[in-house]
């Protein structure tokens, strides 16, 4: 028979012992969990890297250039004109003429090259329709406006703004034959857009097709003569200048 001086001396050691295992245990698993955190905020950190050199690349920015663009967003410019491209937020914001005229050259590359996908587009597009709807007309988009004098210039955009869809057809109905109006179309990055809002105002194909009506993506006209008014209408005078108009 064991003694019972024998399984008091054990149990002794064995409640002196179980701190010990369970402390050690506890630190190996607080180890580790630290490790995984700190893994995790590795691989987070390099997706988040890799996701900004991607957008950088894309407008042919660095990424400190990138980085200086969304603080800009994040101010008074991004209040001003929210859904801006970079390219003409860092020019407008920019710190020098050698600063300005850099993103200068950026943007018109990248308005080019953008105007010269759109017509192949519109081109092929052009031939499907006739193709499919041998009796319709289809809309155009015109790649820029065009700057003759009496013309009227409109600024829209689709989105967060009420006033604009409401604004539109009083706009349409100031216009007329001896009125050609070129429609801009702020923040819109697809033709279907424009086709769905032309359709949806009842604009006539055959007006746009003879350039009473013209169809156009904004290239950065809207933030050099509106001054952030949306919506807004200018008529072109005969000395070239954007005069405002009341509708």
């Amino acid at each position: 028979m064991v003694s019972f001086k024998k399984l008091s001396a054990v149990a002794v050691m064995l409640s002196l012992f179980s701190p010990i295992v369970l402390a050690d245990t506890a630190s190996t698993a607080n180890r580790l969990s630290i490790q995984a955190l700190n893994q995790q905020n590795l691989l987070t950190e390099k997706l988040n890297q890799q996701a900004l050199q991607t957008k950088a690349q894309e407008w042919d920015l660095t990424e400190r250039e990138w980085q200086r663009y969304e603080e800009l967003n994040k101010g008074a410019r991004g209040v001003w004109s929210p859904g801006l491209d970079p390219l003409t937020t860092l020019g407008v914001e920019s710190r020098s003429e050698q600063e300005r005229e850099h993103y200068a050259r950026l943007l018109a590359k990248k308005l080019h090259d953008r105007m010269q996908r759109e017509l192949e587009f519109q081109r092929t597009y052009d031939r499907v329709f006739k193709e499919m709807y041998p009796d319709e007309l289809p809309f155009k988009v015109e790649p820029h406006i065009s700057e003759r004098v009496g013309r009227v210039i409109y600024f829209t955009r689709l989105d967060n703004c009420e006033r604009c869809d409401r604004n539109a057809d009083r706009i349409l109905s100031h216009v007329n034959d001896k009125t050609p109006i070129d429609i801009y179309f702020v923040g819109v990055k697809t033709n279907e857009e424009i086709y769905a809002w032309a359709k949806k105002h009842h604009i006539d194909p055959n007006k746009v097709n003879k350039k009473l009506i013209t169809l156009n993506h904004d290239n950065g006209a809207w933030l050099q003569y509106a001054g952030g008014k949306m919506p807004s209408a200018f008529q072109i005078q005969k000395d070239g200048q954007w005069e405002s108009i009341v509708y």
